[in-house]
């Protein structure tokens, strides 16, 4: 059998997971920017992984997000309709800061020097009222080159309906540059707003040469090891796009690594786990799981080094967007998975104001020079230096390749943070343990308190390297009783890699009250979006007989900007269609606002096409021993003063274990603290079940 691997790069570490049959390795190694494909290399020789036997990898990675959250895209000239070069300027006129008076909104992507208008004009019908001028597009666009632009992206007004124009330009930058990097709004957004369509296609342009770069590089660093199977990489509608196809669609990777991790959670939702009858045991894949369980609302916390990464699991479903802003006032109209994303992880960094408060993050250590303990050099004191200091982090045991931890080094940092505060270095240590937590309890309250919704409702999902350190103390905070702590924590992100395959996605506006639209106009748009998906898949090699559609149509109350979307049955609809998705919308929006009224008309606004073969979720094997080695002590620090704690591995913990707390449980990629007043259980897969007061 050949191994399926899947790789998750964040901004400090990089994590693999590799399944061949009931085999099962794990690796997590620094990431190593700016040529993160070295550090990919290097998990997969730290897995002991043969290049030549891998038949397929599966990756998330950070490329986009860095460089849309950093400005470090290409240089980018934007092509748009004569008297909307402003568009990008003018934005929604929201404000990131609504209390202060001084703030100011970020500048745009494209700067108004690389903002070209061109004689052209679509009306909103699709109608062509002026066709595009080349010899004025010709000059604007060897003007543009002689700036140094290396990338374009088109824009013009009502091209939604209508894309011959934009098609065209798109065609005359082709034969004048054909290095140059291009793309038009029509290929990636069939629907109006315009500044949302103009936000999307500039993104994604300033993003086509940074990712071309970083996947091509990769691809060749894989193919002279010997790899010869499929790459793919994971998106933030939490799919899997072919390495072409996210050269042509970049901005559909900005939240790439999280929202692997957020479909590894949603595999917690829906999955039954059970055992094999064995005493290794195996995750076995079953499409439902018991209500009483409490496990179809969960939320999902990826703690990694630089940040974590939150997202709801509602009825065994991540929720999802069909538009999202990783910095605001840039917003990307593609759907993806609802996240919330804050500067808090292991490397972050503690400091103190001016005004002499106490912080933490969202500055970061990052990969290099990282914690100070990890011994490369850095002295700030972070997230890490201070479990170090408490004795929930041993110094004793490699935390990653080639990465073991340096206590003098914590303690040394931790101290300089606490010598500005007048505190002993074991309340400093604390001190940004509580910082740190409420900071993720404030962003988890966002997603869970300001949508009506209570967090005690749902079971706690942490992964990444820091989610079990930190887990217990923040469930107490938000008052959430439940914990599940997968069986390879530090890695489940690469793990979530696994679970999906190819997804596509397509959508076309039709704006119409819902109860006077033309049937015909609706099937018509829904068969043109269906044509697109068969030919999207049919381009990554999906036999027609794996090629799964799924349809969907977003509605709202006339007058709304923002919408719902209701999931459709099937690929074409009848005079049933009004009064069913009235409904529909109804409870739907009944369910996500605790209301609803018959008193304003509803509206459609847009239909979806969602295309993708099926998911092959490999079995995971969960390894343990059968070892009789007694558990050792080790002191930790708490609130309560000084504890001897039990350390035990993970790997000795056989399902149906179950302990009380204080205790550690160390793992080759993550360590998960337990406190007193908790029980941990271990179910039939070998996940970790922390009850408080259990």
């Amino acid at each position: 059998m050949a191994w399926r691997v899947g790789i998750d790069t964040g901004g400090t570490f990089t994590d693999l997971v590799a399944v061949n049959g009931d085999e099962l390795r794990i690796a997590k190694v620094p990431s190593t920017p700016p040529d993160f494909e070295s550090g990919i290399v290097a998990a997969v020789a730290a897995a002991g992984v043969p290049f030549a036997h891998i038949d397929s990898i599966a990756h998330g990675t950070t490329v986009a997000t860095n460089a849309v959250i950093t400005g470090g895209g290409a240089p980018t000239a934007l092509i748009t309709t004569r008297g909307f070069r402003d568009v990008l300027q003018l934005g929604r006129h929201n404000r990131g800061e609504p209390f202060d008076i001084l703030w100011d909104p970020p500048e745009p992507v494209v700067p108004r020097r690389h903002r070209y208008e061109v004689s052209e004009r679509t009306n909103y019908a699709g109608a062509i009222l002026a066709p595009l001028d080349i010899e004025e597009l010709e000059a604007a666009v060897m003007r543009a080159s002689a700036g140094g632009i290396e990338s374009f992206a088109i824009c013009f007004l009502n091209s939604h309906t209508n894309p011959e124009n934009e098609e065209k330009a798109h065609d005359v930058i082709s034969r004048l540059l054909p290095e140059a990097y291009v793309c038009h709004s029509a290929e990636l957004l069939r629907e109006p707003p315009e500044f949302e369509r103009t936000s999307t296609t500039v993104i994604n342009a300033t993003l086509m040469p940074v990712v071309a770069r970083y996947l091509n590089a990769l691809r060749e660093q894989l193919s002279e090891r010997g790899f010869k199977g499929s790459l793919a990489v994971m998106h933030s509608g939490g799919g899997l796009m072919t390495v072409d196809s996210a050269i042509k669609f970049p901005a559909r990777l900005v939240t790439s690594g999280p929202a692997a991790g957020a479909k590894a959670a949603e595999g917690v939702a829906g999955r039954i786990p059970a055992a094999t009858g064995s005493p290794a045991g195996t995750v076995i894949v079953a499409e439902h799981l018991a209500q009483d369980d409490g496990l179809d609302r969960l939320i999902s916390l990826d703690i990694g080094g630089t940040s974590a990464d939150i997202a709801l699991i509602r009825d065994r479903k991540a929720r999802m967007v069909t538009e999202f802003a990783p910095q605001f006032g840039q917003p990307i109209r593609f759907p993806a998975i609802d996240l919330l994303t804050i500067g808090a992880g292991g490397g972050s960094i503690a400091w103190v104001d001016a005004g002499g408060l106490p912080h933490v993050g969202p500055q970061s250590a990052g990969a290099r020079p990282g914690p100070a303990s990890y011994g490369n050099g850095g002295t700030e004191p972070t997230v890490t230096d201070a479990n170090v200091v408490l004795g929930r982090l041993s110094a004793d045991v490699d935390i990653a390749s080639g990465i073991r931890l340096d206590y003098d080094a914590a303690q040394r940092a931790v101290e300089k943070f606490g010598d500005q505060l007048n505190l002993s270095i074991e309340a400093a240590a604390l001190g940004i343990l509580d910082i740190c937590n409420n900071n993720m309890a404030k962003s988890i309250r966002v997603v869970t308190v300001n949508r009506g919704l209570d967090p005690r409702d749902f079971s706690l999902v942490p992964f990444g390297g820091g989610g079990g350190l930190q887990a217990a103390d923040l469930a107490e905070i938000l008052g959430i009783r439940r914990i599940v702590i997968p069986v390879a924590p530090g890695v489940t992100s690469g793990l979530g890699c696994l679970y999906v395959d190819i997804v596509h996605d397509a959508s076309e506006a039709l704006i119409s009250p819902l109860n006077d639209v033309d049937i015909r106009d609706v099937n018509n748009v829904l068969s043109r979006l269906e044509a697109t998906m068969v030919g999207y898949l049919t381009n990554d090699g999906v036999a027609t007989d794996d090629q799964r559609l799924e349809y969907s149509v977003d509605l709202r109350y006339l007058g709304q900007v923002r919408g719902l979307t209701i999931e459709l049955r099937g690929s074409s609809v009848d005079a049933s269609f009004a009064s069913a998705l009235t409904d529909a919308f109804y409870r739907e929006y009944e369910r996500q606002f605790h209301s609803y009224t018959k008193d304003i008309a509803v509206e459609i606004s847009a239909l979806r096409v969602q295309g993708s073969r099926p998911a092959h979720a490999p079995t995971i094997p969960f390894r343990h021993s059968r070892s009789e080695t007694s558990p050792v002590e080790r002191e930790v620090i708490t609130r309560q003063g000084a504890i001897r704690a039990l350390v035990f591995e993970r790997s000795s913990l056989v399902p149906g274990t179950s302990l009380q707390g204080p205790l550690v449980v160390t793992q080759e990629d993550s360590t998960t603290w337990i406190p007193a007043g908790w029980t941990v259980d271990v179910n039939p897969i070998g996940n970790l079940v922390l009850i408080q007061g259990g």
